[in-house]
């Protein structure tokens, strides 16, 4: 096993839009990227179409939102833990 790897971020971007999935640079550690990419996956799976839950049309057209900095309460937490 490595100890450290990489990847150059335009291979992974072009793998990611082969594949048709989310590319994100993030970092638990530094606290950046993260929120941006749970926001980006609730996006295309609670909406991908634009409508209703899992894109299914709901009876009355409701749509979900998803937006950064609307979590639950972090008590001033700053990080993943």
């Amino acid at each position: 096993m490595y100890e450290h790897e990489e990847v150059e971020e335009k291979e992974a971007q072009q793998l990611a839009n082969e594949l048709g999935a989310i590319f994100q640079k993030t970092s638990a550690k530094e606290a950046t990227g993260v929120e941006d990419l749970f926001l980006k996956i609730g996006n295309k799976f609670v909406n991908p179409s634009g409508t209703g839950a899992a894109g299914g049309s709901s009876s009355k057209g409701d749509k979900i939102k998803l937006e950064k900095g609307k979590g639950g309460d972090k008590q001033g937490k700053k990080g993943c833990c």
